[in-house]
């Protein structure tokens, strides 16, 4: 089986061959958010290495098409030439098109420019059995039957390969710039609940342990440091053996926030987006964090982290459990796509 292929059919081919022998294959592009889902279940790597072509990029239209294994960076690059920009993805080091859709790997700026989810227009998937189905459309967003776009986010791969993708593109800002206040957990939140009022769209809004973090864009009028704030670089980042991913109702992220301060755990939390990612070093701790994200209506999956982090990785099933399992029966009739990235595979080992 060919484990780098170099085109769409060629990836079609290469599933189609392992539903009939029963070989399970996880998808792998630059590995930036491999440590996800059960430990020690992976298959056999199928790199997106080979899928680097740009296919069209319409400045006017404002869209990019490109295949999957294309490095984030690269699209950066091109699509800064024409004063553009992806501003919903993550920018992470080796991440490629395909890794960030297929995690839902949203950038800091959720909360100006919304989810990566929403500049998908069109994808090309390689389902599990190896058939090639489009969804959506280059320039007007299409449904019919699935909403195929949306689907594949967010589905770690479990349901085939993402082969290639129109985005949307956003015009790229004149100025932008981070700005930081030192604060303690609740003056963080006093602050940020201030800033979001009086602040014209500010892209990102982030309570740290320790500050308060606003990303602004837009004309050099919009970019000014809010009252109180200085120019500053942008957050660190969390340090730590792992990182749970939290999600709430963003009115209730105060109340997460004041609970993980009082635990003494370091946090990121997105105020108006309602995602708080939680620094953890043991099994304990990802059953506390979680045990207080679900207090508040929310959820809690572990995002990275090694196997001894990740017994269970998603938490309880979600309500859609069993209309995932027929989805996932549709697109990976075989069942051999990302074994153990599926959140219904905790549940069948536990069985």
């Amino acid at each position: 089986m060919d484990l780098t292929p170099r085109s769409p059919d060629a990836v079609a081919a290469a599933l189609a061959r392992a539903s009939r022998d029963g070989l399970t294959v996880d998808p792998r592009g630059g590995g930036t958010k491999s440590r996800r889902g059960l430990p020690g279940s992976a298959g056999t790597v199928l790199s997106t290495a080979g899928l680097t072509r740009v296919v069209d990029h319409a400045p006017g239209d404002m869209t990019l098409t490109v295949e999957a294994g294309l490095p984030v960076a690269e699209v950066a690059a091109l699509t800064a030439r024409d004063g553009q920009w992806w501003p919903q993805a993550e920018e992470r080091p080796g991440a490629t098109v395909g890794g960030v859709l297929a995690a839902a790997a949203s950038a800091r700026g959720r909360l100006r420019h919304g989810p990566v989810r929403d500049s998908l227009l069109e994808v090309v998937l390689a389902t599990g059995d190896g058939r090639l189905v489009k969804g959506g459309g280059r320039t007007v967003k299409g449904v019919a039957g699935y909403d195929l776009p949306r689907l594949v986010c967010g589905s770690l791969g479990t349901l085939g390969v993402i082969v290639q993708v129109t985005l949307k593109l956003w015009p790229r800002p004149a100025e932008s710039g981070w700005y930081c206040a030192e604060a303690t957990a609740a003056e963080a939140a006093a602050l940020a609940a201030r800033v979001m009022a009086e602040t014209y769209r500010p892209a990102s809004v982030v309570l740290t342990p320790q500050a308060l973090w606003v990303a602004l864009e837009g004309a050099a009028a919009d970019v000014a440091p809010p009252a109180g704030m200085a120019a500053s670089e942008a957050p660190p980042g969390l340090a730590g053996a792992g990182i749970v991913e939290c999600g709430v109702p963003p009115a209730r992220l105060a109340d997460l926030v004041a609970g993980l301060a009082a635990d003494g755990r370091d946090y990121e939390a997105w105020a108006g987006v309602g995602t708080c990612l939680v620094a953890v070093a043991t099994a304990g701790d990802v059953a506390a964090v979680r045990e207080r994200a679900l207090a508040l209506d929310g959820h809690a999956q572990v995002v990275d982290g090694p196997p001894g982090l990740r017994a269970d990785p998603f938490g309880p099933p979600p309500p859609g459990l069993a209309i995932m399992r027929r989805l996932k029966r549709a697109f990976d009739p075989a069942g051999v796509m990302s074994p153990g990235r599926f959140v219904g595979d905790v549940q069948e080992v536990a069985a």
